[in-house]
């Protein structure tokens, strides 16, 4: 466990990023949404079946959340694809604000690929396991009690 004020290798940044660069996995992320949710949000807006193509972004963004290592990349190409098709509809299309979105897509997947495989999920220690809260009550000890010790034998 770190003291307080300690930082961790990677910072207690999520996926690593120590904020300087866009390379963890939440920016990265956040940046598909936003991508997606643009497309499909402005091509429903303007009644057109390019919509679909942009929840398809979404819900590409959204099997990556539960993703990591190689899958991560599958996905991130798979969303390139899709995002490329997206921009080359909207642009023939004439719709600006979707392509805009699409192009949001396909670099937030470009960091799927290539940083996605690095992202560091965190594995459950046994120390994380919750304490068996009978046995703690037998010791004495209040288990809800965040500052209570084991009652001094007479």
């Amino acid at each position: 466990m770190l003291a307080q004020g300690a930082r961790g290798r990677h910072g207690d940044r999520p996926g690593g990023s120590d904020g300087a660069t866009v390379t963890g996995r939440w920016p990265v992320t956040l940046l598909a949404v936003v991508g997606a949710l643009l497309a499909g949000v402005s091509a429903q807006a303007a009644g057109s079946t390019l919509a679909s193509v942009g929840w398809a972004v979404a819900a590409g963004v959204g099997l990556s959340l539960m993703l990591r290592g190689f899958g991560l990349r599958v996905v991130g190409v798979l969303l390139a694809v899709v995002s490329i098709g997206g921009i080359a509809w909207s642009a023939q299309a004439g719709q600006w604000l979707p392509l805009a979105g699409f192009v949001l897509s396909l670099v937030a997947s470009g960091g799927f690929v290539i940083w996605g495989p690095s992202w560091r999920h965190r594995q459950r220690t046994r120390s994380d396991a919750p304490a068996d809260l009978w046995k703690t009550m037998d010791e004495g000890v209040d288990p809800t009690d965040e500052h209570s010790s084991p009652p001094e034998s007479d």
